[in-house]
C-alpha cells in the first residue's frame, strides 16, 4: 500500500487533457470513473487510440522508466483519477516485494488484454471482428467508439451490427447495446 501523501485525486471534464506526448513524466495513473484515451498521432495526421483506459485501469506505466509520455492522454469524459507519483512507486518497486509482485500482475493482465487487442484487429472480415468484439465484451459505450477500439468506420460497425442481428448470430438488446448470441469464434463470414 502506498502512503496516502503520494496519491492525489484528479478530477477531469471530458475532452481535458491530462498530459501530452513529450510532457515530463510525474506520476501513473488508476482511473476510477469515467474514461480516458492515450492518442498517438502519426505524421500523416492520423489519430491512433492506443488504449482507452476505465474504471480499473491504470495508465501511463511505461512513464514510470521515461522521462517523457510516449503519447497523449485525453478524458473522453467526466473523470475521476488517482495520481500515483512516479518516484514513490519506484521507491516501492524496489523495496517492497509484495507491491512489486502486485504491479508486475497488473502489468501482465494489461499485456493480455492488448495481445488480444492486436488479435481481434487481425480478424477478417469486420463483420468477424465485430462479432468477436462483442464476445469479448467491448462493446461498453457507444458504438462508435467500438468502431474506434476496433479500427473500423463507425458506418462499418452499424452495417455489421445490423448483419448480425438478421443472421442471429448477434442481438439488440436496447440503443447502441448489443450482445454476441450462439457462435462467437473468429471464423464467422
Amino acid at each position: 500500500m502506498l502512503p496516502p501523501e503520494h496519491l492525489r485525486r484528479l478530477a477531469l471534464v471530458g475532452g481535458a487533457t491530462l498530459f501530452r506526448q513529450g510532457d515530463p513524466t510525474r506520476a501513473i495513473f488508476l482511473i476510477t470513473a469515467g474514461a480516458v484515451r492515450l492518442v498517438r498521432h502519426t505524421e500523416a495526421g492520423r489519430r491512433v487510440v492506443l488504449f482507452r483506459a476505465r474504471p480499473g485501469d491504470t495508465l501511463a506505466e511505461p512513464a514510470l522508466f521515461s522521462d517523457t509520455y510516449h503519447c497523449d492522454a485525453v478524458a473522453e469524459t467526466d473523470s475521476t483519477l488517482t495520481a500515483i507519483d512516479r518516484a514513490t512507486v519506484l521507491r516501492h518497486l524496489a523495496r517492497d516485494g509484495a507491491f512489486a509482485t502486485a504491479l508486475v500482475q497488473r502489468l501482465a493482465q494489461q499485456v493480455q488484454t492488448y495481445r488480444r487487442r492486436l488479435e481481434l484487429l487481425a480478424i477478417r472480415p469486420a463483420k468477424a471482428r465485430v462479432l468477436a468484439a462483442l464476445a469479448d465484451g467491448w462493446l461498453t459505450g457507444p458504438v462508435t467508439d467500438l468502431a474506434a477500439d476496433l479500427g473500423l468506420t463507425h458506418e462499418v460497425v452499424y452495417r455489421a451490427l445490423a448483419e448480425l442481428c438478421a443472421e442471429g448470430r448477434a442481438e439488440r438488446i436496447g440503443r447502441g447495446r448489443y450482445r454476441a448470441v450462439g457462435k462467437t469464434d473468429s471464423q464467422v463470414g
